[in-house]
């Protein structure tokens, strides 16, 4: 696997900043904005918001007049090793997109060809103003996605996904029980806290049809053991809710979590399209959110989560692009605007705000993955993860009434993305990646991919 030297452009900068002269949305429980405002990072945290700040010796000073400064985005479920398969499964339903595409794809990863893809994706959400992920992983290759992630220098939740069982799945996929779960915890042992602690690992069982009960067992026991989260996903589509019904006595996922005793953990599930409104007010009292991916969920025709009723209920919802082979993006933005007219659609145009769909990706979307004690606003002596808007493109422009979260949240694009930081540090500058050659990174996942497409035994 390629090492860190080959994709470097420069060392980020530890430095005190003072951003200065910007529209600051705090994102703060009372969605605060600040005017020709300030704020000033040190020591990888939020030192002061406001006015009049006053800035440390050698503090870098960064003119943002005209712009807006926004807490970074949360993608809550992303498949970043899915990136080479944008393009690659089309006009397919879930379970034929699996079987007929994506399990072969995934089958075909090795570390090497892992670690370019996911950097590619990577490299997608920060130049798009995301910040942190939660990344549910692969099988084959899974050391490859794991480094490829800390080398980025993303906020991330991460783990290798699991599956033991299931029909149609590639022999390369669907490991031996005891000893996938020893190796997920090897790789926690090693990963959980890697690039400087920005870094958490997850425990990712792929979703119910492909994981025995035996491993729900193990993984319950390891999440409890180890304190580590459980993501997965779960009720996407019509048909394989349907299908665990039929295989579980009528019980559908969310009873089968309880009986397990998975339910009792740090449960995060990807999609809740088919999740029935009976377990909501079980839901909202546990330790478990969803997040939403609603391009996947058109795309693959799964239908719309009902994000208003799972907010009423008391649950985090957060939101994610999935990934490159479903949506085929890797755009939080576009999943924010989109979730809120799908939302407008189904319960009337009052029901979600453009404030309400920022939350999602911003101090909701932390609080469903866990790190809302941390991330998600902007705060004094929370963590420095921040992106700048561009507010000179007329896209942009609005009239002083306007509220600018509504601005942003549907008017809001990757190429309004001037700055980006993570824990303190500058990743993206005018719009370009600071720390990583991105020319580089796309050469080498030009030799990877095609070697990949070379042994999966598909044809295109």
């Amino acid at each position: 696997m390629s090492g860190l030297s080959q994709i470097a452009s420069k060392t980020p900068r530890r430095q005190p900043y003072l951003l200065y002269g910007g529209t600051v949305l705090t994102m703060d429980p009372q969605a605060t904005v600040l005017r020709d405002a300030e704020v000033l990072i040190d020591h990888g945290r939020i030192a002061a918001v406001g006015r009049a700040v006053t800035a440390p010796p050698g503090t870098h000073l960064l003119d943002v007049q005209g712009h807006l400064i926004l807490p970074g985005l949360v993608q809550g479920h992303v498949h970043l090793g899915q990136t080479f398969f944008r393009g690659l499964a089309e006009g397919r339903r879930l379970f034929a997109w699996l079987r007929e595409r994506i399990w072969p794809l995934e089958a075909a990863h090795d570390d090497e060809s892992a670690y370019w893809c996911s950097l590619l994706g990577a490299a997608e959400c920060l130049l798009s103003g995301t910040t942190t992920i939660q990344d549910i992983g692969i099988g084959p290759g899974t050391r490859g996605n794991l480094q490829a992630i800390v080398d980025s220098r993303l906020r991330a939740i991460a783990g290798k996904c699991l599956m033991d069982t299931g029909d149609d799945l590639p022999p390369a996929l669907a490991e031996d029980t005891d000893s996938l779960l020893a190796s997920t915890e090897a790789l926690g042992d090693e990963f959980d806290g890697a690039g400087d602690g920005r870094v958490h690992y997850a425990i990712n069982p792929r979703f119910i049809l492909t994981c025995s009960d035996a491993l729900w067992r193990g993984v319950r026991d390891l999440a409890e053991r180890r304190s580590w989260p459980i993501h997965t996903h779960a009720l996407e589509q019509l048909e394989e809710t349907e299908l665990v019904r039929s295989l579980h006595q009528g019980r559908d996922e969310i009873d089968y979590f309880d009986e397990t005793g998975v339910l009792a953990s740090d449960l995060r599930i990807a999609h809740g399209v088919q999740l029935d409104p009976k377990h909501y007010d079980r839901l909202g009292a546990e330790r478990f959110a969803v997040v939403h991916c609603p391009s996947a969920n058109l795309k693959l025709a799964s239908g719309i989560a009902d994000v208003v009723g799972l907010r009423g209920a008391g649950i985090p919802v957060g939101v994610g692009c999935d990934g490159a082979a479903c949506n085929n993006d890797l755009d939080a933005f576009e999943e924010l605007r989109l979730a809120a007219l799908l939302q407008m659609l189904r319960h009337g145009p009052e029901s979600f705000s453009g404030r309400d769909a920022l939350r999602l990706a911003t101090s909701e979307g932390a609080r469903a993955i866990g790190l809302g004690e941390e991330i998600g606003s902007i705060e004094e002596g929370k963590r420095a993860d921040l992106l700048v808007l561009d507010a000179a493109w007329p896209e942009l422009w609005a009239a002083p009434p306007v509220d600018p979260h509504d601005l942003v949240a549907f008017s809001g694009a990757p190429g309004h993305v001037r700055y980006v930081f993570v824990e303190g540090e500058q990743l993206v500058e005018d719009g370009r990646l600071a720390h990583l050659n991105l020319a580089t990174i796309r050469a080498e996942a030009d030799r990877a991919c095609q070697a990949l497409l070379d042994r999966c035994g598909l044809s295109f």
